[in-house]
């Protein structure tokens, strides 16, 4: 436990520092440093997580969308967030419940492809396989979905903790929607730690659906933004003394890991 979430931590403090959310690539390198996990199998996990992600999210904003009024775009980037998450979700579980049938197709594709080292792509295709092993049982599976369901509260009473200290009265669905906005809006890559395009989606999850004042909505944006930004860097730092790595160690394995080719080449 504490060196998933010392691991955890160092990703979060390195999506801050730098762009295209590169530390969730990261995590998977500082859990592999070890030798006991393959960061391969490691890097399929953060994918489980992230697909699970989104459609907890979907899910929780099909529940607030009925009690607002105006949502805009974020209805259009919840179905859009739905049908990716149901399709990564259904080849995920096909390749735990048939891995057969994946490397297969894995084989096909590589030998159509003569100049890459096939030897290399297949075992780390092996070690993606063996990171989403626990979607074949139903209970792990369950534990999956129960731990993302906790995660999303958690991070609704944050907001809603946030705004109580802003505006009069706010309430749960405020604290809901605004929670979808922001993680859709971040869904995809951007700037390190998410700088402009959170506050900018925090603000209009406030201001257009509920009528928030637009100095309260950007000051409760910066507020639960720079929270998060100190104590996720904060954390991160402690990860990477109880890991005993450093960044320069991540940066050159990570370089390892993904230049093998380029350097062949």
């Amino acid at each position: 436990m504490g060196t998933a979430f010392s691991v955890t931590n160092i990703g979060y403090l390195i999506s801050n520092v730098l762009p295209f959310r590169l530390g969730d690539p990261a995590r998977a390198v500082a859990i592999g440093l070890d030798g006991r996990v393959k960061i391969s199998a490691a890097l399929s996990t953060v994918v489980v997580e992230r697909v699970l992600d989104m459609l907890t999210i979907v899910v929780l904003l099909a529940v607030t969308v009925p009690f607002v009024g105006d949502v805009g775009w974020t209805r259009d980037a919840g179905l859009l967030g739905a049908t990716l998450g149901l399709v990564a979700m259904g080849v995920l579980v096909l390749m735990a419940v048939r891995p057969q049938w994946a490397r297969l197709a894995v084989e096909w594709a590589l030998e159509r492809v003569p100049w890459v080292d096939r030897g290399r792509w297949l075992a780390w295709f092996d070690g993606l396989l063996e990171g989403v092993v626990a979607l074949r049982s139903v209970r792990r599976a369950a534990a999956l979905v129960g731990w993302s369901v906790a995660t999303w509260i958690l991070t609704v009473g944050h907001y809603l903790s946030v705004m109580r200290a802003f505006i009069e009265r706010p309430s749960l669905v405020e604290a809901s929607f605004l929670t979808c906005a922001t993680a859709l809006g971040m869904a995809l890559p951007s700037s390190p730690g998410a700088m402009g395009v959170f506050h900018s989606v925090a603000r209009y999850a406030l201001q257009l659906p509920f009528g928030v004042a637009a100095e309260s909505a950007v000051v409760i944006a910066f507020a639960s933004h720079a929270f998060q930004y100190v104590v996720m860097c904060a954390l991160g730092m402690v990860g990477l003394v109880r890991q005993n790595v450093s960044l320069a160690q991540l940066r050159a394995e990570g370089r390892e890991v993904a230049g093998v080719t380029a350097a062949k080449e």
